[in-house]
């Protein structure tokens, strides 16, 4: 029946197509219905095209402008929709005769390798391994395939029953079922481990050195898809027709970015990633000759870029000392940048580097896919040794234990450098032994080891050179009790759900969370996730930590919460002084292709300035910004001045109005490929405050809130004039030293003397939150407000019982009960003497 196929792919492909859906050929269809996919092939005009094209269909290699790719019948479908020509390649005419098949294999009398074991025999041969290696390796499987066939693993050290402080290495073959190449190299090489160690010097340092886990057959029935006694009709997919080298979640695209649900295989390997901590690890392929390195999914590099390609260039360089020259000799010379060659989203390679801090690379061994029998020889000979080299490679770098100073216990430290490692390329230590293992490449670092709870510690001018290990052990100090902690967002968007992280310090062992205004309003969790907040405004929170002792600290962070509208890009114009801006797919998503928006901001608050600081930014990058940008004019329209076009990661940084109107507008445009994260940004109006004050006392406050509130700062002009400034939480006093105030707030009321008029000059950010609470009996009330605001007015519009309102230092009057009133209004930069007869809340209203 696969002779039939074929013969009608050989027909169909003697032709070039330019063909639509709708005359979409029917021996297409059939064979779509018998084999699930085909082979074709197409040009591209540039890398922009493979970029959106692997994103719809199966990309198997990248000949110059030559697409080589594969298809299921909807892959296919939405491919015609592009209405590119293409040509059918035909699948080669199988001769059963090149795959030497064995249904029972003895290893003792193995003398050559030039065979494929049935599915049977090669479970037989795993198992056989453990059963005369029984010190040294273990044979199981992880998980059955989508048809049931077992996910077979041999795992080989010198300590097979125990887990030890070593590093932990990983290989997998033949993820593509019909990538044979990989299959037996990798079976050869579990015996050349087993049969070489105490007589081979460098196996039995590996083998004493690393806990070496290798699953040959990664996708079983692919490779077995013409039954378990052939691999002549493998097939690249799995039973489902899911590449499983696209299933994967992806740094870039997300958990499901070939748009499939995890398949099992995938699921098993992913919970084999999580349940280890393997240092470095490759899966083999076929259809090229090339060691591809990280990335796949984008197209900046590595931190460890140097690395990579010294690793895989001594992978390929001692590969041609025993090959043809013809072997492995592409692209570099045998290694290649994923990205460079083409991107794919959801690759093994990168989940294991991204979400595991691992160090993965995908072996490309044979141009042949399925590779006959007769070649399996060879093919050892030419990479056996690179391969034991490339583990070799887990065993160096710098490696240790991390510890607590006092009681020496284990510690999963964060192992990371400052100002190198980005894209998660830092490594943490297993929680067993706190062993870590950190690869690098030749040179000097300065390595921080920090975990919760603790002091990190820097360890500087740590050198490093090729090929050799430096032993660094460290121990972390709990320190005293002090409690500290952090949140995943201090300015979410309404119904946002926050998550907060300990980071309390000398070992505590209980916790208790208050979280103002939120739900839940307490926690006993030592990292509190899902704090939701539904109402916008200022809220505080505190945390109370314990240790063994019974002792507690106490830290609590005033109006650490700001939660704030949130707005995505789109087109239309907003009157705002606070919110998160993002692009326009959100939070959480990535923007979308071929999208223009303008949005334009002016400020809510009269006479105030837009400032928009962005946080987070990352689009396509271009070196001239002419695929995807953002541009930004000082004023209401793109007729404004330009202030800036922005792509890539070159963030605007913090963008302030100008203009007469304080306005801002944003421009975004998006080509028809390649998406990215955007940009996150804060919002806020912005303003200069002058606050006049005569010599003696006086009341004063503030609606804005400085750029740096530290009163030292703020009050440094003025500071030989300055006798005292008090609030009623506690006192700024320069001449005798004590500042328990610390900053400034705009919502709190302060009393300042003087020895000489003077005039406060603040610049920072003015906020829409205009309400203030007052407490049964005296308050002194600070004016949110950047315009004198009449006592009747302002009344009306609170809810507060008023009985009695008075200048600090001045004799004018609001006195309801006697009649008498003489202040008649409030002004900007002044605090008064409030008496309520009860809680209730002061809103100032908006200025015209």
């Amino acid at each position: 029946m696969k002779h039939v196929f074929t013969i009608i792919l050989i027909l169909v492909s003697t032709v070039t197509f330019s063909q639509s859906i709708s005359n979409f050929n029917q021996d297409l269809a059939q064979v779509f219905e018998e084999i699930g996919e085909i082979h074709f092939r197409f040009n591209v005009k540039d890398g922009k095209q493979i970029v959106v094209l692997s994103s719809i269909i199966d990309i198997d290699n990248v000949i110059d402008n030559e697409v080589f790719a594969y298809a299921n019948q909807q892959e296919f479908a939405e491919f015609l929709a592009l209405d590119l020509p293409y040509q059918i390649i035909p699948e080669p005419l199988v001769d059963e005769n090149d795959f030497r098949m064995l249904d029972h294999v003895n290893m003792d009398e193995i003398t050559d390798w030039d065979f494929y074991p049935t599915y049977e025999a090669y479970v037989e041969i795993m198992e056989q391994f453990a059963a005369d290696y029984p010190d040294i390796c273990q044979v199981f499987s992880i998980g059955k395939s989508v048809e049931g066939r077992d996910l077979v693993m041999a795992k080989i050290s010198d300590n097979i029953a125990t887990h030890e402080a070593e590093p932990q290495f990983l290989y997998t073959g033949t993820m593509h079922g019909d990538e044979l190449a990989g299959y037996v190299m990798l079976l050869r090489l579990i015996d050349h481990l087993l049969s070489n160690y105490g007589t081979d010097p460098k196996v039995t340092n590996l083998v004493n050195s690393l806990e070496i886990w290798i699953n040959p057959a990664a996708n079983p029935d692919g490779t077995y898809a013409g039954g378990n006694n052939t691999v002549a009709y493998s097939t690249r997919n799995n039973a489902n027709g899911v590449n499983l080298n696209r299933n994967y979640p992806d740094p870039e695209d997300g958990p499901h970015p070939d748009g499939n649900a995890w398949q099992a295989e995938t699921l098993l390997f992913m919970q084999l990633a999580e349940d280890n901590h393997f240092v470095m690890s490759a899966n083999t392929h076929g259809g090229a000759e090339v060691i591809n390195y990280p990335w796949d999914t984008w197209s900046r590099l590595s931190a460890d870029n140097d690395w990579w390609v010294d690793v895989c260039r001594d992978y390929a360089d001692t590969v041609h000392l025993y090959s043809p020259a013809t072997y492995m000799d592409g692209w570099q010379n045998g290694i290649t940048n994923g990205y460079a060659w083409y991107s794919i989203a959801g690759g093994r390679q990168d989940y294991m580097n991204y979400f595991h801090h691992c160090r993965e690379v995908t072996m490309e061994l044979s141009n042949t896919k399925k590779l006959p029998s007769s070649q399996l020889e060879s093919h050892w000979d030419w990479n056996y040794r690179s391969l034991l080299n490339y583990m070799e490679q887990c065993t160096y770098g710098v490696s240790g234990v991390v510890t607590d100073l006092n009681t020496g216990e284990p510690l999963a430290a964060k192992i990371y450098i400052e100002g190198h490692d980005e894209d998660n390329s830092f490594v943490y230590a297993e929680d067993e032994f706190g062993f870590y293992q950190r690869l690098l490449d030749e040179g000097s670092y300065d390595i921080t080891f920090s975990f919760t709870g603790y002091t990190p510690a820097t360890i500087k001018d740590v050198s490093v050179a090729k090929y050799t290990t430096i032993p660094l052990n460290v121990q972390l100090d709990p320190g005293t009790l002090t409690a500290g902690f952090s949140a995943s967002e201090t300015k979410p968007g309404l119904n946002s759900f926050i998550d907060f992280y300990d980071e309390s310090t000398g070992s505590p062992l209980s916790w208790h969370w208050l979280f103002e205004g939120a739900n839940p309003s307490e926690s006993s969790d030592k990292n509190p996730t899902g704090i939701k907040y539904k109402q916008v405004g200022s809220y505080d929170v505190s945390i109370t930590v314990f240790n063994a002792a019974g002792d507690s600290s106490v830290l609590h962070k005033e109006n650490y919460i700001l939660v704030t509208d949130e707005m995505v890009m789109h087109t239309g114009s907003l009157e705002i002084c606070s919110g998160i801006f993002y692009d326009s797919g959100g939070s959480d998503e990535n923007y979308q292709n071929n999208q223009d928006f303008t949005l334009t901001f002016n400020p809510g608050v009269n006479g105030a300035m837009m400032s928009v600081d962005f946080e987070e930014f990352e689009l396509e990058a271009n070196a001239t910004c002419d695929w995807d940008w953002l541009k930004i004019f000082d004023g209401p329209t793109t007729s404004s001045a330009l202030i800036g076009n922005y792509c890539g990661t070159d963030s605007p940084g913090e963008v302030i109005a100008s203009g007469a109107d304080g306005s801002l507008t944003f421009q975004f445009h998006s080509d028809y490929s390649e998406t990215r994260p955007g940009w996150k940004a804060s919002i806020s109006c912005r303003m200069e405050q002058a606050i006049s004050m005569q010599a003696g006392w006086n009341g004063i406050s503030s609606f804005v809130q400085p750029d740096d509130p530290n009163l030292e700062v703020i009050f440094e002009s003025i500071l030989d004039d300055l006798v005292i400034l008090q609030a009623e939480d506690g006192m700024f006093w320069p001449e005798q030293n004590v500042n328990s105030l610390v900053e400034w707030k705009p919502a709190k009321g302060y009393f300042i003397k003087l020895n000489d008029d003077v005039t406060l000059n603040l610049i920072g950010s003015v906020g829409s939150d205009r309400n203030i609470e007052l407490i049964n009996g005296w308050n002194l009330l600070p004016i949110l407000s950047t315009c004198p605001v009449n006592i009747i007015n302002l009344l009306e519009v609170s809810s507060a019982q008023v009985d009695f309102i008075m200048e600090v230092a001045g004799t004018n009057i609001y006195w309801p009960d006697m009649g008498i009133n003489t202040l008649i209004q409030l002004n900007p930069g002044k605090s008064y003497y409030l008496k309520s007869g009860g809680t209730g809340t002061i809103t100032f209203p908006a200025c015209d």
